[in-house]
C-alpha cells in the first residue's frame, strides 16, 4: 500500500471544475500517468495528501484516508451516481468520511515540510543562488502525483493534527 502528494488547482470562478471535491471527499483523474500512479500506489487505508499554490504560496490544505477507489471500467453506475466533477474521470478515489481532514489552517508548504519529505528530493540549489523562488523549487517537481513513505505520512498527519 501506498500514499500519494496530488497537486490541484483551485477553480478560478465557481462554475470552474472542483476537483479535489472536499465536500463529498472526491477526487478523480483521467490523465494516463495520474491514473497509473493512483491505480499502482492507492488502496483503502491508503493517505492522499493534497497541496495547491494560493498567493505565491504553496500548501497542503488536506488528506483523505481511502475508503474506496472506483475506476470507470469495474465501476461505471457508480462512479456515474457521483454528483461531483469527478464523475467525469477514469479514476475516482473515495475518502474516508471518519477518517480525512480538510485543514481550516493551511499547512505552508515551504523548505521546513519539503526538508521533512526526503522522497521528494527537491534541489535548494536554485533558490540560494536565487535563479527560483521557492514556490517554483517545490512546485514543479511536485506537479506529478508523488510517492510519500509511511514515516512521510506519519509525519504530516502530526503537523496537520491542530489545523483543523
Amino acid at each position: 500500500m501506498g500514499n500519494l502528494l496530488i497537486k490541484y488547482i483551485q477553480p478560478e470562478k465557481i462554475n470552474d471544475r472542483v476537483d479535489p471535491n472536499f465536500t463529498f471527499l472526491t477526487y478523480g483523474d483521467s490523465d494516463n500517468k495520474k491514473v497509473h500512479s493512483v491505480m499502482k500506489h492507492i488502496r483503502p487505508g491508503s493517505y492522499v495528501f493534497f497541496h495547491t499554490s494560493y498567493n505565491k504560496q504553496a500548501y497542503i490544505t488536506a488528506y483523505f484516508i481511502v475508503e474506496r477507489v472506483l475506476t470507470k471500467k469495474e465501476n461505471a453506475t457508480e462512479i456515474a451516481c457521483i454528483h461531483t466533477h469527478s464523475s467525469d474521470d477514469e479514476v475516482v478515489i473515495l475518502g474516508s468520511r471518519q477518517h480525512s481532514k480538510i485543514l481550516t489552517f493551511p499547512l505552508p508548504f515551504d523548505k521546513r515540510v519539503v526538508d521533512n519529505l526526503p522522497s521528494l528530493n527537491i534541489d535548494w540549489g536554485h533558490v540560494t543562488s536565487e535563479r527560483q523562488s521557492e514556490l517554483k523549487t517545490i512546485s514543479d517537481p511536485t506537479r506529478a502525483h508523488r510517492e510519500l513513505s509511511g514515516a512521510e505520512v506519519d509525519w504530516l498527519v502530526g503537523e496537520c493534527e491542530y489545523r483543523g
